[in-house]
This record gives C-alpha cells, sequence and structure tokens, in this order.
C-alpha cells in the first residue's frame, strides 16, 4: 500500500470528492436553465432555500448564550412575568402567619421584522446557478446573524449608556473584569454569566495570569470559548456591511447574565420570489419577526476601550 499522503485542496477535499461536488453543481445549473420559466419550479426553489437559510442561520447564530432566547408560534406573544410581595416569616409553634399581598409586572416585547431582498439579473442569476444560489443562502445566514447581534448591542447600549453599569478606560483590568463578573452574578437569579465581544476586545483577555495555555488554545480554536472565572466568553464575528461597516463596535465588550432580557423569534422564515414582468430581473424575499426587551440592566455591565477606534 503506497504510504504516500492522499492529496487535498485547501478546504481538505480529495479530488474525487470535487469531482463529485462538481458533477452535483453540473446538474444543479442544467434543471435550473431547463426549469426556470416553470413558476412552480421557482417557488419549489425558494422554498428550499428558505429552509436552508434558517437551519443555518439557527445553527450559526450565537444569540442563545447571551440573552434567554424564545422561539414561538407566529400568533403567540412573548411575555416577562414577574411576582414579587410573597414574604416568609418565623414564628412559634402554633402561630399565626401573617399574609402577603402577591403583585405581578407583566410586560410584553416589542415586535419588529428582520428580512432580506435581493433583486438580480436573471441571465447572471443562471449562469452559474449552483453558486449563486450558495452565495445567496450564505450571505443571507450572515446579514441576519448580524442584524440579530447588533439588535442585542444596540438595545443594551440604550439601556446602558453610562453610569454605575459602565466603564470607560484605555485598555481592560483584570480587577475591572472580575468586578463586573461578580456584580452581575450577584444580580441574576442564577442565569449563567457571558462575556461576549469582538476579537479586538475578547483577545486583551489572554494577557490576564489566570488564564492558563489549555484556556488560551480554546480561545484561538473554538471561538466559543471555556470559562473565566465561571463565565462563558465569547467572540462574535466581525460582519460587515455592503459598504465594509462593522455591524458590532470593536471597543466595546459586554459581561451579562442571560437574564437582563429577552430575545424572540415568532415562526419560520417566511419568504416569497417573483419574476418582474416587465423586465429580466429576480427578486427573493425574506422575512423573520423577532422582539428584544432589556428588563434588568442592573443584570449587565459594558466595558468600553478608548485606545481602540470604534
Amino acid at each position: 500500500m503506497s504510504t504516500l499522503k492522499k492529496m487535498v485542496d485547501s478546504f481538505g477535499r480529495s479530488p474525487e470528492e470535487n469531482r463529485d461536488r462538481q458533477e452535483l453543481k453540473d446538474r444543479a445549473n442544467a434543471e435550473a436553465k431547463e426549469h426556470w420559466e416553470n413558476p412552480t419550479w421557482r417557488r419549489e426553489f425558494a422554498a428550499a432555500l428558505t429552509e436552508s437559510i434558517l437551519l443555518g442561520f439557527e445553527y450559526d447564530t450565537l444569540i442563545d448564550r447571551m440573552v434567554d432566547t424564545e422561539r414561538l408560534g407566529f400568533d403567540d406573544r412573548s411575555l416577562v412575568r414577574e411576582t414579587n410581595g410573597l414574604k416568609a416569616y418565623y414564628m412559634a409553634r402554633g402561630g399565626y402567619i401573617e399574609a402577603s399581598q402577591l403583585s405581578t409586572d407583566i410586560t410584553e416585547l416589542p415586535r419588529d421584522m428582520i428580512g432580506v431582498h435581493v433583486s438580480e439579473f436573471e441571465d447572471k442569476f443562471l449562469t452559474n446557478f449552483a453558486d449563486s444560489a450558495q452565495a445567496l443562502r450564505d450571505l443571507s445566514i450572515r446579514r441576519m446573524d448580524a442584524e440579530v447581534n447588533r439588535r442585542v448591542v444596540s438595545v443594551l447600549n440604550a439601556a446602558i449608556p453610562s453610569g454605575a453599569y459602565y466603564s470607560s478606560a484605555a485598555g481592560i483590568t483584570e480587577a475591572t473584569l472580575k468586578g463586573f463578573i461578580s456584580a452581575v452574578r450577584d444580580e441574576t437569579n442564577g442565569s449563567d454569566v457571558t462575556i461576549f465581544g469582538r476579537s479586538t476586545m475578547v483577545d486583551q483577555l489572554l494577557d490576564f495570569d489566570t488564564f492558563n495555555d489549555e484556556i488560551r488554545g480554546e480561545i484561538n480554536d473554538k471561538g466559543v470559548l471555556g470559562k473565566y472565572r465561571g463565565a462563558t466568553v465569547v467572540t462574535l464575528t466581525n460582519y460587515k456591511d455592503e459598504d465594509g461597516n462593522s455591524y458590532i463596535p470593536a471597543n466595546e465588550m459586554w459581561v451579562v447574565a442571560k437574564d437582563f432580557g429577552k430575545f424572540a423569534f415568532y415562526g419560520g422564515l417566511k419568504s416569497k420570489e417573483f419574476t418582474e414582468q416587465d423586465n429580466w430581473y429576480w427578486h427573493y424575499l425574506a422575512r423573520r419577526d423577532t422582539g428584544m426587551l432589556v428588563h434588568h440592566p442592573e443584570r449587565a455591565r459594558r466595558i468600553v476601550d478608548t485606545s481602540i477606534t470604534a
């Protein structure tokens, strides 16, 4: 048996795998050219694309690690209920227990919609249909994930502009981070604590003496990390828009208990497709309803590094 290492490309695929992959692409391209004028075929393609985008988004998103997240039916409502007023007493055996009056605060999450809409010249889209469809799927996942992450950060920024839950200085000190973790853990009702930000902020934690080589390896390899003083450390992807602008500031990092707020997805991903009647452009639209609410800002802390440009 030959001892030569099997040749693979930069993605780890063998020549046989690449050949099979190209055959699948060729069949997809041929099928699209044959059936594109059939509205039923386009609807089925759009439905399959929508399902793939939704599955990819659910797999890639880190929202569940950052905030309590619900996935509801489209017609459901997401509510935050907090009941207080109940007291416990010590008493002598046979004594009277004082009565308590319960009070319940109910807040409904405001509901928004996130979506994508692409308009593409049909000839261009069909020239290499398989690659075009793959690019549309991947970019839709990245754009929606980026917008969801940006919504969490922007709502947090509005809830904590400055003050007691805020630190602004050049660099991150271990003392500040330890203090914020302890403060957040003290405020939460037992929810997990998470540290998140872009690599420009999170990578500074590698300089802390309490990080050993094993944890440093997890940071470099996974992005979703191990623990720092019991808090999960998450590196957010530096998603950029079509103009090259970053969705998340480079100089901000957050320490949060997941119960600082609530995020909700309502139903699945709705979509439609159509071709212009008086032109040769194809349109694909997909949308999903979401909601976001910060109901306990004291369970979050914001760190801004003034030495880094946002």
